[in-house]
């Protein structure tokens, strides 16, 4: 190998939950950018790592480089001061609508609201980690939160709250998997929200070049059109299946959302 020839190597955590279409999601777009760069950049690793991290602890770990050095998240202001942010939208701008899940005792409530006004007289259960809380707080709106994942799905069937937002691209797949425990459970069939947010990878600020060659291989996959063939490949069916332009979408103001780039398929979610 010549000199100053170096092997670029990404650690990303393995998922929690399983390898579900949201990972499989986020590491064939890492995976991709560091294929389609290897003539300019040379041979790489992709490394999957073991461990149970939440955010927090995930920002703390990247930074050294470590354990991690790749993270996909939702941007936000904390990320991009302590890690090196790679400002291209992953899943161009998809998350930035969310649907509800609810109890069908409750669906009568729900039919209700029109506006953000009529929204912030119910509450939302949220966990204390997601970026999407703080928004909410943000914005006035009522919010119960938890410590616990799976305890929000069991605290909306005992009415401790109204309900929960998910991105279109999990709530279908997160109630199918728990349909045998949250059968009083349904995804409202009206309203949608829009928080304007995107997801970027973050790398350690130990790793620059990784950080240039990743953001190399994503413009390539824009230029392309592959990241979105990519995202059609995993979230096409549950976009139609949501049928945005034909809910009521309610906008909540995102206060860390600045005028982020590519957001190219920002009206293709409403055809």
């Amino acid at each position: 190998m010549p000199k100053g020839y170096a092997i670029d190597t990404v650690k990303i955590l393995k998922p929690l939950l399983g390898h579900d279409k949201r990972s499989k999601h986020k590491d064939e777009i890492v995976l991709r950018s560091l294929q389609v760069t290897e003539e300019e950049y040379g041979p790489y690793k992709f490394e999957t790592i073991d461990g149970n991290m939440t955010p927090g602890r995930a920002l703390i770990s990247i930074q050294d480089g470590e354990m991690i050095n790749t993270f996909i998240i939702p941007s936000n202001d904390e990320w991009d001061a302590h890690a090196i942010a790679i400002k291209i939208p992953v899943r161009q701008g998809l998350l930035s609508y969310r649907l509800l899940l609810v109890n069908k005792a409750n669906l009568d409530k729900f039919s209700k609201v029109k506006t953000l006004a009529d929204l912030s007289q119910l509450t939302a259960g949220l966990h204390n980690g997601w970026v999407t809380t703080s928004i909410f707080k943000a914005a006035g709106m009522k919010t119960l939160t938890a410590h616990n994942y799976e305890g929000l799905f069991l605290m909306l069937s005992r009415n401790r709250f109204d309900y929960i937002p998910r991105a279109i691209y999990e709530i279908y797949d997160e109630l199918h998997t728990r349909k045998s425990e949250l059968k009083d459970i349904v995804v409202e069939p009206t309203l949608a929200l829009y928080l304007p947010m995107v997801t970027y990878v973050y790398v350690s600020p130990k790793e620059p070049r990784l950080a240039k060659r990743i953001e190399a291989g994503l413009r390539i996959l824009i230029a392309s059109g592959e990241i979105n063939t990519i995202l059609n490949k995993y979230y096409a069916e549950d976009i139609a299946r949501a049928d945005l332009s034909n809910r009521t979408i309610i906008k909540i103001d995102n206060p860390n959302f600045e005028a982020k780039e590519l957001l190219q398929n920002q009206s293709l979610w409403l055809e």
